[in-house]
């Protein structure tokens, strides 16, 4: 059994943590298939990606059973590093849809994605310390960046769980949904994001991701000199506007 499943539609590459009997925690066999599947999204016409979970759960977190084991060396823990690295940085946007828990090396993996759209059903909490381990899959990077300094603390040092309604308060969320309908309106949300020009939305996460750290009227040099523009699709997109 595939332990995490790539389906590709109408430009729409659903990625599911397949899983649910452990809540979709993650292995390093996990990490392979989704270094895999990133591959293929790549080659692929994709306008969007949507990572979720089968079952309850988005990803109760890294499966202990092998760290506790030794079987997880520094080489393993390198590679999925490198692997969430490379669904973070993927050009198209990436949507996480969470319900359930999302915790620990899960909460690791949803931080690759531009959006979270949590359930009111989730659950999200950081318990590193409370294990007596420390993150090297990016958590101490992009979770302060997300929420900020004070609130990623809170969350590392007292390993407290959060409802999704108190994720969308501190921004870890972009928005929480009612559990009835849930997957209803990520698709929705996803459908609107893929209606978009799929040119512009890329070239808006490009020139996010390379003005990091920049000062205001740096980036906004950058952003002058270096933007992509008018897309050819702007003319057809203005005419169909008009016939309505």
């Amino acid at each position: 059994m595939s332990l995490v499943l790539l389906a590709i539609e109408d430009g729409l590459a659903r990625i599911t943590l397949n899983r649910p009997e452990k809540l979709n925690a993650l292995s390093v066999e996990s990490f392979h298939e989704l270094n895999a599947h990133i591959d293929t999204i790549q080659k692929e016409k994709v306008g969007c990606v949507l990572l979720t979970g089968a079952g309850r759960s988005f990803c109760a977190g890294h499966d202990l059973e092998g760290i506790s084991s030794g079987s997880e060396d520094d080489a393993a823990g390198m590679f999925e590093t490198r692997t969430i690295e490379r669904l973070a940085t993927l050009p198209m946007p990436v949507v996480a849809a969470v319900r359930g828990h999302c915790y620990t090396g899960g909460l690791e993996l949803v931080l690759a994605a531009d959006i979270i759209i949590a359930a009111e059903d989730a659950k999200f909490a950081d318990t590193h310390a409370k294990w007596d381990l420390t993150p090297i899959w990016g958590l101490s990077q992009r979770l302060p960046r997300r929420i900020g300094e004070a609130k990623a603390y809170e969350m590392f040092f007292a390993s407290r769980t959060y409802s999704g309604a108190d994720a969308a308060a501190m921004g870890l969320a972009n928005f929480v949904v009612p559990n009835d309908g849930f997957e209803a309106e990520v698709d929705k949300f996803c459908g609107e994001v893929l209606a978009n020009a799929w040119r512009a939305t890329r070239a808006f996460k490009t020139l996010v991701a390379r003005t990091e750290g920049m000062s205001l009227h740096d980036g906004i040099v950058y952003e002058i000199e270096k933007t992509e523009g008018r897309g050819p699709e702007m003319h057809d997109r203005l005419a169909r506007m008009r016939k309505k």
